[in-house]
């Protein structure tokens, strides 16, 4: 048996030392006095939804989207059987036609009613007309103008109603009021709806904020976040894989009688992956400020079991250094490093912030950057598994 294990660990060191060593930078764990954050729950709201309806009954003759689909501001999205109201609105059309040419009629008789009186007027003026004939002259040329001005009247008349029947072939019409998708359909080709039905429902993938509960005792601090003197909150989507910025738009003056919570609107970049629905984890200040261990976000990996990161210590196997995958808890973000809870790291442990992609366990190192670890540095032992579940990310990669 003792054999056995002998060999075994001759084996282990000989594929240590068969490694070729990668070349790192390293950066160190710090003990910093940052302000708390605390992580809130919530999801994913659209502002801006509506539930398209028609402005006039008629039978569906096309919906040109299904659930899901982008639809653009101003694409047609269903139409109402529009026959009837169009051959109407061509009757019309029509007939106004017919009344502007009679306004062209009509103002050719009033010009000829007009002359005539002005001729008769200079023959009254040389006593070569009568009165009578001037009178009649006068009633000729107000009769004329009268039905020039009936006829134009007739016209804007007609030309009203055919505004109306062509407003009504546009109601036949479903339109997108905004850029957005499509959450559900109301309606399907066939069927027959009244004025005010609703159509389908839709939402504006532009307008995605996140509503996230904060407990009261933070709110006076929430409402800071973002300023100079406060670090943002940040809205962390496990659905979409997305940890992004956020900024506070309004803090809902309704608090839960029971929890004492407020709805807080954040507003989050949607690059297409967020949905209304998604729950969010968001972090929040506190204003509390104590001593947290930071590591540099670029030294944190994630495998099966988690995240973690790769030490830099002494090789077991010979001189020099040696990569040993710690386990790490996160707490939150503080600018480009990360808080994480205490336990197996320590102040002044150094730690591989690049040159660690592809990296396995007892790897050996050379230091490009950074400083070396120092004698009696930070330990490289964690928790039991640390390195197996380190191994399974390399042999994922």
């Amino acid at each position: 048996m003792r054999t056995v294990i002998v060999t075994f660990l001759v084996l282990i060191a000989a594929g240590a030392l068969a490694q070729p060593p990668a070349k790192v930078q390293l950066d160190e764990v710090r003990l910093e006095t940052v302000e708390q954050m605390r992580r809130v729950t919530g999801e994913l709201r659209a502002q801006r939804r509506s539930r398209l309806a028609t402005q006039a009954q008629g039978l569906v003759v096309l919906l040109d989207v299904q659930e899901g689909d982008a639809v653009q501001a101003g694409q047609v999205i269903a139409r109402l059987d529009s026959e009837e109201v169009e051959l109407e609105l061509a009757r019309q059309q029509a007939e106004l036609n017919a009344l502007e040419a009679t306004v062209l009629e009509r103002e050719a008789l009033a010009e000829r009613a007009g002359k005539e009186l002005e001729r008769v007027q200079r023959l009254r003026e040389a006593a070569s007309a009568s009165a009578q004939e001037l009178d009649d002259a006068m009633l000729e040329d107000a009769a004329a103008r009268a039905r020039l001005e009936r006829a134009r009247a007739d016209v804007v008349t007609a030309s009203r109603a055919v505004d109306v029947l062509a407003k009504r072939v546009r109601d036949m019409e479903v339109k997108a009021p905004f850029d957005g998708k499509v959450v559900s359909l109301a309606t399907e080709v066939g069927q027959w709806v009244g004025e005010g039905d609703a159509v389908l429902e839709m939402y504006d993938a532009a307008s995605i904020e996140a509503w996230i509960d904060v407990p009261e005792r933070f709110i006076g601090r929430v409402s800071s976040a973002g300023s100079d003197d406060a670090p943002p909150v940040r809205v962390i989507v496990a659905a979409a894989e997305a940890s992004l910025p956020g900024a506070i738009i309004q803090i809902v003056p309704s608090a839960d009688t029971l929890s004492r919570l407020f709805p807080v609107r954040v507003r989050v970049e949607n690059d297409g992956l967020l949905q209304p629905g998604m729950s969010v984890v968001a972090e929040v200040p506190t204003g509390a400020a104590v001593p947290t261990l930071t590591v540099h976000k670029d030294a944190i990996l994630r495998n099966d079991a988690g995240e973690f990161v790769y030490v830099a210590g002494p090789s077991q196997f010979g001189e020099g250094l040696a990569a040993m995958p710690m386990q790490i808890s996160r707490l939150f973000a503080v600018g480009d490093r990360v808080a994480i809870r205490p336990g197996g790291l320590s102040e002044g442990t150094q730690v591989v912030i690049e040159g660690n992609e592809r990296m396995f366990p007892t790897q050996p190192l050379i230091v490009t950057g950074g400083a070396p670890p120092t004698e009696g540095g930070g330990s490289a032992g964690g928790p039991d598994g640390a390195q197996a579940d380190a191994g399974d990310e390399r042999g994922e990669g």
